[in-house]
């Protein structure tokens, strides 16, 4: 005859659950997969900013030139174009949108916050996460043509000029990470 326990001693033991040699176990191996998994979840990430950037820059790039088509903001761009106007030299885009001419009204009608950089790379060396935009008048020799060409880049340096974060013709101020002055009718991305 078989000797069998009381009720309520086998709903005990079938109820018992993982003992703690087990729960230390899975805990490692998760541990482990987290470990092996997350270098390329990092990557991943990095990634999506990078091209989040790019994007950035391009809006930025298609607001301004969009901005240009407004007769005021092109009059009130081209008066700043002067040896001591805001628009002479290389502006940051959080800049632009503290001033109050037709020009950057025209720009923020376009972007309603000014973007900033987020990605490692487009930051670059100094961590400067500011997009750059420049406008400039350029005069054709042989035809006598004026003519705006307008650029936007990754960083107050140009850190990134070479890692594809521009938009348009770059400026002759603007240095690249080797050093070398870029040439100013080099079309990088875009033609203008």
């Amino acid at each position: 005859m078989r000797h069998r326990l009381p009720a309520s001693d086998r709903t005990a033991r079938s109820c018992a659950g993982f003992s703690l040699l087990e729960l230390i176990i899975a805990v490692s191996v998760l541990v482990m997969m987290t470990g092996a998994l997350s270098p390329a979840l990092v990557r991943y990430i990095e990634k999506g900013r990078e091209r989040r950037d790019t994007q950035n820059i391009e809006m930025v790039y298609s607001a301004v030139s969009g901005a240009l088509y407004d007769e005021i903001a092109y009059d009130a761009l081209r008066s700043g174009l002067s040896e001591n106007g805001v628009y002479s030299a290389p502006i940051a885009v959080s800049t632009l949108f503290l001033q109050e001419d037709a020009f950057s009204e025209a720009v923020k009608d376009y972007i309603p916050t000014p973007p900033r950089l987020i990605s490692r790379e487009a930051r670059g060396k100094n961590d400067s996460n500011e997009i750059m935009v420049s406008v400039r008048e350029r005069v054709d020799d042989a035809t006598g043509i004026r003519e705006l060409q307008t650029a936007v880049w990754a960083g107050d340096g140009g850190h990134c000029v070479d890692k594809g974060y521009v938009s348009g013709i770059l400026p002759e101020t603007v240095k690249t990470d080797t050093g070398a002055d870029t040439e100013t009718e080099e079309f990088l991305e875009e033609d203008v």
